[in-house]
This record gives C-alpha cells, sequence and structure tokens, in this order.
C-alpha cells in the first residue's frame, strides 16, 4: 500500500506528487490549515511595526544618544534601585514605581557593562514591548474576520505617535501592553471569560496602573462591563478587583511603604497639580487622530514636509504650541458620526469588548485633551482602543463580500503609503551622542544635571559619592520642593525651592545643563549670578546636549 490513505487527500506525506505540487502542498499545509487568513494579516502588521519602529533606533543616535529626558529618569531610577537607593525615600520620583522595576534588567546591564549599554537594550526592549501590542490586539478581534483584525492591527502598526513612544524607554508602550495582555484575558470572542480569567486580567490591569496611573481607565470601564453583564456576576466581580488590587500592590507597596506620604503626595498631588505648557487643543486632536503626518511644522498640510513634519518633532521627542487650525476639528466630526453608524449596524449588537474597546478610547481621549500638560507621547494611551473601535466599526460597515475585498485592498494600500511616509520622514533625522562630552568628566565625579539622559548616555551616571546630591529627576525634585508647583506655574517665586537647588548645585564638581534646564530649575537673577561666579563651561555648547560646567573659575 502506497501513500497515506488515512490522510487528508494531497496530503504534504504524498511523495509521488509532483516537486511543484509539493510545494504547494506545504504553502497550504502552512498558510492554510497552521495559519488562518486573520492570522497571516496579524503576522504582516506585526513585522510592519516591528519594521518601522526598529528604523528609528537605526536613525543617527537614536540607539545610544540622547533623544528623551524621561527614558534617563526610568533608567537611572532603575540603576539606583539596584546600588540600594529607593524612590520617593533617597531621590524625588512623581510615577508609580512600575517602570523602575520593568527596568531593572536594563540596569543590571549597565552594572555589568555601561549606563550606555543598558540605554540601547532598554530602547529596543520597548521596542518589542510596543510591537507585541499589534498581535494582542489582533487576537481580541481575529475571530471577526479578516477586515477587522486588518484594520485594528494595520491602524495600531503605524500609529504615529505610538510609533514615535517606542523609540525609547517610556510608560506608554509599557503600560498598553499590560492592558492589552488584560483584554485577552478578560474577553473571548467579545465576550467576558470565566472568574478565572478576570482574576488574571485584573493582576495584569494592576500591573499596567503601577506602570502610569492612567490605566485607571480601562481598570475602571472593564469593572463596569463585569457589573452590567448579568451571568457569573458576583463571581467575576470577586475575581476581578482581588486581581487587580493584588497586581498593583504587590509591585508598589515595597517601594511606596518606604516613604509612604511622599509616595502619595508625589505621584498623586505633585504631579496632578503641576502645569504644563500651553498646547492648543486642535494640535493634540491632531495628534490622537494621527494628521500629524501630514501637518508640517506650523501646524499646516503638507505631503512633503518631511523631516519638519509634526511626526518626525514627535520622534525628535519634541511637541510645539502652533495651532493646527479648522482640519482637526472636522475630521474628529467626521470619526465620531462614522463610529455611531457603525455601531448602530453591528450585527446583533456591540459585544462586551467593543462597548470596553469605545469607553475606553473616549475616555482615554478625555482625559489626555483635559490634562493640564501634554507631550507626543500621551496620544500612545489611546492607540489600541481607538484601532479596536476602528476595526469593530470597520467590519460593521463593509458590506458585502465584493466590498469588504476591495475595501481590504485599499486599507492596506493606505497602512503601506502612510508606512512608506513616516519612513522618508524620519530617514533623514538624528540626534547627538554625549559620549565625547563625557569623556570630560572624570568616572567617579559628582555631577547635577536636570537631564538624567545626558549622564547616562555619556557612561556618567556612576553611584553618588557622600555629599553628592542624587537628582534622578530635576522636575521632580522641583514639584516635590514646591508641593506640585512647575516652573511653569511659578516656582522660582519659592526662596525655599531656590535655596535648595542653590545647595544642591553647591555641592557639584560638575554641572550638565541641557538645552531646557529653564523648564526645570527655577533660575532666578540671583541665582543665575551665583552660578556664572561658581562655575566655568567645560567643552562647546552643543544644541542637543546643552553645556558642561566645572566647578571654579
Amino acid at each position: 500500500m502506497t501513500g497515506n490513505p488515512g490522510g487528508p487527500p494531497g496530503g504534504i506525506a504524498d511523495a509521488k506528487a509532483p516537486p511543484a505540487r509539493q510545494v504547494d502542498q506545504a504553502r497550504s499545509l502552512l498558510l492554510g490549515r497552521r495559519l488562518s487568513r486573520p492570522g497571516l494579516t496579524i503576522l504582516l502588521a506585526t513585522v510592519l511595526a516591528l519594521a518601522i519602529r526598529l528604523f528609528t533606533l537605526t536613525r543617527p543616535g537614536f540607539l545610544t544618544g540622547v533623544s528623551e529626558y524621561d527614558d534617563g529618569v526610568y533608567l537611572g531610577a532603575a540603576i539606583r534601585l539596584t546600588q540600594g537607593a529607593l524612590p520617593y525615600r533617597d531621590f524625588a520620583f512623581i510615577q508609580p514605581p512600575g517602570m523602575v522595576i520593568l527596568a531593572v534588567p536594563a540596569a543590571v546591564i549597565a552594572r555589568l557593562t555601561s549606563t550606555t549599554a543598558a540605554m540601547a537594550f532598554a530602547r529596543l526592549l520597548t521596542v518589542c514591548a510596543s510591537t507585541a501590542c499589534v498581535p494582542l490586539a489582533g487576537n481580541l478581534v481575529r475571530y471577526r474576520g479578516t477586515l477587522v483584525t486588518a484594520v485594528t492591527c494595520g491602524i495600531l502598526a503605524i500609529y504615529p505617535d505610538d510609533v514615535a513612544a517606542a523609540h525609547t524607554l517610556l510608560l506608554e508602550p509599557w503600560m498598553n501592553l499590560f492592558c492589552l495582555l488584560a483584554a485577552n484575558a478578560a474577553f473571548r470572542h467579545g465576550r467576558l471569560d470565566r472568574p478565572g480569567r478576570l482574576a488574571w486580567a485584573g493582576a495584569a490591569l494592576g500591573v499596567a496602573g503601577a506602570v502610569k496611573f492612567w490605566a485607571v481607565v480601562p481598570a475602571a470601564t472593564l469593572l463596569v462591563v463585569c457589573i452590567v453583564v448579568a451571568e457569573q456576576r458576583a463571581p467575576r466581580v470577586r475575581a476581578y478587583l482581588a486581581g487587580l488590587v493584588a497586581g498593583f500592590v504587590l509591585p508598589v507597596a515595597p517601594l511606596a511603604l518606604a516613604a509612604p506620604a511622599t509616595f502619595i503626595r508625589s505621584t498623586l498631588f505633585d504631579q496632578a497639580s503641576r502645569v504644563g505648557t500651553f498646547i492648543p487643543l486642535s494640535l493634540r486632536l491632531a495628534h490622537v487622530t494621527g494628521l500629524i503626518d501630514v501637518l508640517n511644522a506650523h501646524g499646516k498640510l503638507s505631503l512633503l514636509a518631511g523631516s519638519r513634519s509634526l511626526y518626525a518633532q514627535s520622534v525628535l521627542a519634541g511637541i510645539s504650541s502652533v495651532s493646527a487650525g479648522w482640519l482637526p476639528f472636522a475630521l474628529v466630526a467626521v470619526l465620531i458620526a462614522v463610529v455611531a453608524a457603525g455601531y448602530r449596524l453591528l450585527p446583533g449588537r456591540p459585544t462586551a469588548l467593543e462597548w470596553f474597546a469605545l469607553a475606553t478610547a473616549v475616555l482615554a481621549s478625555v482625559l489626555i485633551l483635559s490634562y493640564s500638560a501634554f507631550f507626543y507621547h500621551y496620544p500612545a494611551f489611546v492607540a489600541p482602543w481607538l484601532a479596536l473601535t476602528a476595526g469593530g466599526t470597520a467590519g460593521a460597515l463593509a458590506g458585502s463580500r465584493q466590498f469588504r475585498r476591495m475595501f481590504a485592498g485599499a486599507f492596506a494600500a493606505v497602512i503601506l503609503a502612510v508606512a512608506v511616509l513616516q519612513l522618508t520622514e524620519v530617514g533623514p533625522i538624528g540626534v547627538s551622542s554625549s559620549a565625547a562630552t563625557g569623556r570630560l568628566i572624570p568616572p567617579g565625579a559628582c555631577v547635577v544635571t536636570d537631564s538624567t539622559s545626558v549622564v547616562v548616555a555619556a557612561d556618567r551616571f556612576s553611584s553618588p559619592r557622600p555629599g553628592c546630591p542624587d537628582i534622578v529627576d530635576a522636575l521632580a525634585t522641583t514639584l516635590v520642593l514646591s508641593h506640585g508647583v512647575s516652573i511653569q506655574g511659578g516656582a522660582a517665586k519659592s526662596a525655599s525651592v531656590v535655596a535648595a537647588w542653590r545647595a544642591m548645585l553647591g555641592r557639584a564638581d560638575y554641572v550638565w545643563l541641557s538645552g531646557g534646564n529653564a523648564r526645570r530649575i527655577p533660575w532666578t537673577p540671583a541665582l543665575t549670578a551665583w552660578f556664572r561666579a561658581s562655575f566655568r563651561p567645560v567643552g562647546p555648547y552643543n544644541s542637543g546636549l546643552g553645556q558642561l560646567y566645572v566647578r571654579g573659575r
């Protein structure tokens, strides 16, 4: 007997089949039986997302240079943790400690090699965390078919501020990762899963909240969903809340209990009360809707802005205060109408997952549009929920099978065109390396800086010797000293805050001031005059790195 009579017709085991047919059978087995069309869509979108995010790190300086302020704070705090110093007790820190814990592997790299290598490692990890959100979002909706999956994954793969936030160690990619892990645990085919799975969902959302408190939005929304769904209501709510509390308390308590009053005041009140630079609502909406891909630095529509686009500016960790005009408002009105129509036409009625995604997208958008401060990475929080909502809407409005295929093809072409546009915009840009300036500082010297990133990238973030101020986050230091008053809010009017900064600067051997130091240090005419009399410049000034100073004239 020959062949494989017990197996499927045309099976791969048919050794007498022609070579071309064997290749076709192998391809069919790989793509048709092991990877469905939604699965293949998820894979392609994930590869695209990874390629775009990795491309940014290939630009000059982006892997080991100075490209952000926040990344130095989070990695610096993790390094201090491995050295025995605790946030809130030993140095100012205004975020929950989840990111500090997640960055510990990179901090270990710093102890074994250099802080420069640790930063590169942390950036690569963040790219992976951001990319992982694409298959997680796709897995939530793959039961709805290829089109819904493609729209969800495609939007998340190329969402401008999500890509920009993935270039270095920031909170939003990691918060989104745990939020989507929670959603995958909570929902199965759009419906709430059993209580045991909801316990894991709560634990993941608890960890997300330990990374950034904004995770309270999906956490509260999922709690409402658990309450509204009548089936197994009490067991589900109990399991979810138990997991949520455990997921938050276990990583937070060991560090928060070292200085509980300072933890509560700095992470809640000081953070919430700070005043940031005014950003027009039109520009915020341009970031949320993704229009920054086609707006130039003046807020005008332009497909040829290149490295002067608002998207390229975001990748460079910048945010302007220009008005984007009426276009973002018009686009938001259209999107609201389309989503409303889509949810009205959904077969049967929207599932629990679809209501959860829509509510989270709306609440998250309101949060970042109304918050006093606004930075380019904030809209990344909205990205997965907007993508899920758009996917469900597209599935409802697509209509016949032939139209769905046409729409899917057109959508794929748009996604690829946007990806090419983003690569074109990012291609010419680069950031400065602080290695040369760092070599002007003797190893082990006491360095005070308003931007920890510059000393981390220069491998001069050493363990502070006795008497040397430990300033990991200059902005947080000012906020904690002033009880939540930022520089923009008038921190320089407080004599005690200015005196504290003079005392800290006075104990330094070297002071490295970045170009944005005036937003973090409460300079007054008297403090400026004292500093100029006490320190002299070393090396050249660099617009991306600032100026290094040494004590003495």
